[in-house]
């Protein structure tokens, strides 16, 4: 989630480049998206990874890569937005194929940001 909820992804170019750095960074590092779902001011990933990949390197990979690109892109965002230099919040969440079916997941994270999702 972006810091402090900022609505940071209702800018088309922000979230565009932020998608594409995911997958880059995702594919350099091993780890397979299947499918990224954006909210004003968060984001959703399905990723498929070994399991001996901890969540915390996937997220620190993920998330620092993408801040340190968008925020040189778009200047205003730090200052506008981000004048303590965090894009992310620390916070992060992962969860298992064990615990839900992959449909779900996959449903749950293509539909967000929709009506569908707000029930």
């Amino acid at each position: 989630m972006a810091k402090y909820r900022h609505k940071v992804f209702l800018y088309p170019r922000v979230k565009r480049l932020c998608e594409a750095q995911l997958r880059r960074t995702a594919a350099q590092a091993g780890i397979k998206i299947k499918e990224i779902g954006f909210d004003k001011d968060h984001v959703h990933l399905l990723v498929s990874v070994k399991p001996t990949t901890s969540p915390s390197k996937i997220a620190h990979l993920l998330k620092g890569a993408s801040a340190f690109v968008l925020l040189r892109a778009f200047p205003w965002l730090r200052t506008r937005y981000f004048w303590c230099g965090h894009f992310w919040s620390p916070a992060y969440f992962f969860d298992s194929v064990g615990t839900n079916t992959y449909e779900r997941l996959e449903e749950y994270v293509k539909n967000q940001g929709s009506e569908y999702h707000r029930f």
